[in-house]
């Protein structure tokens, strides 16, 4: 699949700011005991959540996951937001997603290479001046792990501590985020936020995507 070329590129650094507060965070209802119990605990020790998604982007991610759940199709997209610090602890914030046309089956989904400008555009008019924090992907009636394939998408496309894998299963209604640790990966906890009274947090967008595609050879 020919890849975007990246021509520009602007190094930003991780601010100080505070994450959403406890009444503005829930537990996702589709949480097994043991992440709840992992919420619970996260939230009570006051340390900041590894990831925070708005209500937002839970939602479409949730309804894109259950309007293919039918015909046992995975689905996918790029988590949208910032990175920041709080006490000494670096957390990602999911403000939104970005996803286009689908080449996919019951194990296996990737972008449509005909749809890559859809995306480009789509994320350009995302209105805020976000990073990829992470992306998420569905596995309808297979529970939530990372296969080998989706391990190597997140070694080679998500290396940085803060990168996380959504990883959601419309059918037995059970959604995890993982990230890369030693040589596999770990479960992290994860909570969604009101988007009410975040919205003065948001970055004004200032600059477009910029890209240049890179034919076969």
């Amino acid at each position: 699949m020919p890849r975007p070329r990246i021509v520009k590129e602007t190094k930003r650094a991780v601010e100080e700011r505070e994450p959403p507060n406890a009444p503005l965070l829930t537990p996702h209802e589709w949480l097994s005991q043991d992440s709840v119990k992992a919420f619970e605990d996260t939230l009570g020790s006051g340390r900041p959540f590894n990831l925070y998604i708005s209500e937002k982007a839970e939602r479409k991610i949730r309804l894109h996951a259950i309007k293919e759940a039918p015909r046992r199709l995975e689905v996918m997209g790029f988590l949208l937001g910032e990175v920041s610090s709080w006490k000494g602890v670096t957390y990602a914030l999911v403000r939104d997603v970005g996803t286009t046309g689908l080449k996919s089956s019951s194990s296996k989904v990737r972008f449509d290479p005909e749809a890559l400008p859809k995306l480009f555009h789509e994320l350009d008019g995302s209105g805020f001046d976000y990073i990829l924090v992470g992306w998420y992907h569905s596995h309808p009636g297979h529970t939530c792990f990372l296969s080998r394939t989706d391990l190597e998408t997140q070694r080679t496309m998500f290396r940085e501590r803060y990168h996380t894998a959504l990883v959601i299963d419309p059918i037995n209604r059970d959604i995890k985020v993982f990230r890369l640790a030693r040589d596999g990966y770990e479960e992290v906890s994860f909570a969604v936020f009101a988007d009410k009274g975040t919205d003065a947090k948001k970055r004004p967008r200032r600059r477009k995507l910029k890209v240049t595609p890179v034919t076969s050879t």
